[in-house]
């Protein structure tokens, strides 16, 4: 086994030993909506059913996370009734475990040869809170990035090997399509690699990919647009112009120095970059607990690493379809993020979790192992050490 093959395998055993510590800690009735999510899932299991918008529910929440979840916790009514929707975070910690593993051959795909490139991908993404956070939960969010991450390697692999293969082409559409069938902000994957398909000129792929998409998405769509009138969020919202629902103090504010002091709700609340921020590297919701200030501090330097390396990738990427979807993927998950922000404002910010672009954090993984192998010799040393002791500095945090 190489250095790099050993490097990712202990990242990997460090991840299931923190993430299985959190499925195990962390109570199986907190989280975010979970009750909601909890008895959708019981209601689909046990009475093959989908919650009705007359109730609070994620009526308009596919059902492909709940229907594995139910499955799941119709085994621990068996094997451990006093909890038994415990196994659906184990589901979980599966699930964050296999999109690892994706994740390592995306990086070694894209970036062969370049073990900084590689490993640095992939201890971003074991130790990003926000995926630790929410991969500990009763939530769809972890197998919806699964899926799309799997959709990421195989249109990464058939762009970059120019396979044009129909069987992988069906694979890559049905990835995606039972992404969509879990959850709606995987339309963004969707939308870099067709994209990236496009830019290849690679047309007969890029036709079966989304026929086969349409054929595995397209029933949740027909029946939520027949039932509710919109295939995808039928919320009630303001009537009035899109640019007019949120103040401009929603786009620039920075919540300073709220977000380094006490980075928790109500402060700043509204503000979409110091929310998102502190949701990402610390708790902003109260779901977790931790010294929330200090990670703020902890996730200065990864977070500038991480966005210097999305705009060099996607520079370099513009011209090189094989690459081209990882690289637009941050990019149009953000503008998704902020369309559905700005559509749907509430007063309390419920809206502006992190979780929601989870599908991203892959994309954002490679761009940060990216700019840490683009950095020199001795800074990328430097810089390593510093991560690797911000690590620790932040594990009693990363473990609830």
């Amino acid at each position: 086994m190489r250095r790099a093959e050993l490097g990712a395998a202990a990242l990997i055993a460090a991840l299931a030993l923190v993430a299985g510590w959190n499925a195990y800690r962390y109570p199986s009735g907190a989280g975010y909506d979970v009750q909601q999510h909890r008895a959708y899932a019981d209601l689909l299991i046990h009475h093959g059913e989908i919650p009705s918008s007359g109730t609070r529910s994620e009526y308009y929440t596919p059902p492909g996370f709940y229907a594995l979840a139910g499955a799941a916790t119709l085994v621990g009514e068996h094997v451990h009734a006093g909890d038994p929707h415990k196994l659906g975070q184990v589901l979980n910690l599966l699930i964050l475990l296999a999109t690892a593993g994706v994740l390592w051959l995306l990086a070694v795909e894209l970036f062969p040869g370049r073990t900084w490139a590689q490993l640095g991908a992939l201890a971003f993404f074991c130790f990003l809170p926000v995926v630790l956070r929410v991969a500990a939960m009763f939530h769809p969010e972890p197998l919806s990035m699964l899926l799309t991450s799997v959709a990421l390697l195989l249109a990464t692999r058939m762009l970059g090997r120019a396979d044009h293969r129909w069987q992988l082409a069906v694979a890559t559409g049905v990835a995606l399509g039972l992404a969509q069938l879990v959850r709606a902000f995987s339309l963004w994957t969707f939308a870099a690699v067709v994209i990236a398909f496009a830019a290849a000129r690679a047309w007969r792929p890029l036709i079966v990919v989304v026929l086969a998409t349409a054929v595995v998405a397209s029933p949740w769509y027909i029946r939520q647009t027949i039932k509710y009138g919109d295939p995808v969020f039928d919320r009630p919202t303001k009537s009035e112009p899109i640019w007019e629902r949120r103040p401009a103090t929603f786009y620039v504010g920075l919540g300073l120095p709220d977000v380094f002091t006490d980075p928790i709700r109500p402060h700043f609340l509204n503000r979409a970059i110091p929310t998102t921020y502190s949701d990402v590297w610390g708790d902003y919701f109260g779901v977790w607990r931790g010294s929330r200030e200090r990670q703020s501090f902890l996730g200065l330097l990864p977070t500038l690493l991480a966005i210097g390396g999305w705009l060099l990738l996607l520079a370099r990427s513009l011209r090189s379809p094989p690459r081209l979807a990882v690289a637009l993927l941050p990019g149009l998950g953000l503008l998704g993020y902020l369309y559905f922000t700005v559509s749907y404002p509430t007063p309390d910010g419920d809206v502006l979790k992190a979780g929601y672009m989870l599908t991203t954090a892959p994309a954002w993984a490679v761009a940060f192992g990216f700019a840490l192998d683009r950095l020199p010799g001795r800074a990328r040393i430097a810089v390593a050490a510093v991560l690797a002791a911000s690590v620790v500095i932040a594990l009693p945090f990363l473990l609830y």
